[in-house]
């Protein structure tokens, strides 16, 4: 089977961009040719697997995904299958890693602002050609809001979708000598033993709700702050991130700020609690990465993956958020008994959860479909 792929941006730790290429590399290793169409790849291409880079002169962002849109269209021709992981007309399968367009875009905006502005007539047509019960193209959903988001603004048929688990690479995975990394990681950043690390991982600060989790740990009572140190992992202003520590008259000294890392498996053992509170996530991939890793979680509600912080003992906020629950349910979780039994259920979750198979049920279902 030759296989096209259409992805606007390739960059290596994305949580979408993890995605195609452990697809790309299931449907490789079963002897299918996979081509990959994008304006970047930055990163290693698996071998066997072709790049095809296409080029746009439009000066927006909804201008190039009308181009992408075109190009590929007269470069995959060919092809038995193509499957995209943008809304695009003419795919057999979408992988619907991001929320839907309309019900975001009318959180927002006035629907008289969507018909006028030129960036949403492009976008939400994109997503409607998608979508609409005339279109023949088949869905990858990840968190049940998707499906039902784009069945009540689209009256996409239910047979369209086909739920994926989550996949997560076997390094995530608590390794049988997890006590010992963790231990060197946590002497490698100067962590004393009884001190609890908070972590949280994403590129966007206020996105991923970092400006969120800071207030929780300020409201902590002095003696469970003065014992914890937290640690914000991943392409984040340090600047901007010290700056809201002072305003919160938190020390600046006792926050981590990593960058980008590629030893995040490390991270996670080193950590004692993982608190995402996100403002919107599709899924929050680094929350199974958590919980696989024997982590226990506090999650928003707006995160697709935050009931599986609740199944392993941690929690799942209310929507809409409220900061003051937040900031109860970590003086909670931080109490020594409880983050001791929380960690015994994250690890003993973590274990037996189905976390692995996302890349073999796509490919399932993409054999099956070309069958």
């Amino acid at each position: 089977m030759k296989v096209a792929l259409a992805i606007f941006k390739y960059f290596p730790h994305g949580g979408l961009q993890r995605d195609v290429l452990r697809i790309a590399c299931e449907l490789l290793r079963r002897g299918h040719e996979v081509t990959a169409f994008t304006y970047l790849f930055d990163g290693e291409v698996p071998e066997g697997m072709k790049v095809v880079l296409l080029e746009s002169s439009a000066l927006t962002n909804h201008g190039r995904a009308a181009d992408f849109e075109r190009l590929f269209a007269a470069r995959a021709q060919g092809f038995d299958l193509k499957f995209g992981f943008n809304r695009i007309r003419g795919l057999d399968f979408y992988f619907a890693a991001d929320n839907c367009i309309m019900t975001e875009a009318l959180e927002r905006y006035p629907a008289w602002f969507l018909r006028l502005s030129p960036r949403h007539r492009a976008l939400l047509g994109q997503e409607r050609a998608v979508m609409e019960p005339g279109s023949p193209t088949k869905i990858f959903y990840i968190a049940e809001k998707q499906k039902r988001d784009f069945q009540k603004f689209y009256g996409t048929q239910e047979e369209r979708f086909f739920f994926l688990p989550p996949g997560l690479n076997e390094a995530c995975f608590r390794p049988a000598d997890a006590t010992a990394r963790r231990a060197a990681k946590r002497r490698a950043l100067g962590l004393k033993e009884e001190e609890t690390l908070l972590i949280l991982i994403g590129s966007f600060f206020e996105g991923k709700g970092g400006d969120r989790l800071l207030r929780a740990v300020a409201s902590l009572p002095e003696s469970r702050r003065d014992a914890c140190r937290t640690a914000l992992v991943g392409a984040m202003p340090p600047a901007t991130c010290r700056r809201y520590c002072r305003k919160l008259g938190l020390d600046p000294e006792r926050l981590l700020l990593p960058g980008a890392v590629s030893d995040v498996p490390d991270w996670l053992l080193a950590a004692d609690l993982m608190v995402h509170p996100a403002r919107k996530e599709a899924t929050g991939t680094v929350i199974v990465e958590a919980l696989a890793a024997g982590l226990p979680v506090i999650a928003s509600g707006e995160c697709g993956y935050a009931r599986y912080a609740a199944e392993a003992g941690g929690c799942e906020l209310e929507t809409p958020f409220d900061q003051g629950e937040l900031d109860r349910v970590l003086a909670d979780f931080l109490v020594p008994e409880k983050l001791r039994s929380l960690k015994e259920q994250a690890i003993d979750y973590g274990a037996k959860a189905d976390f692995r198979r996302r890349s073999s049920c796509a490919a399932d279902i993409l054999e099956h479909s070309h069958a």
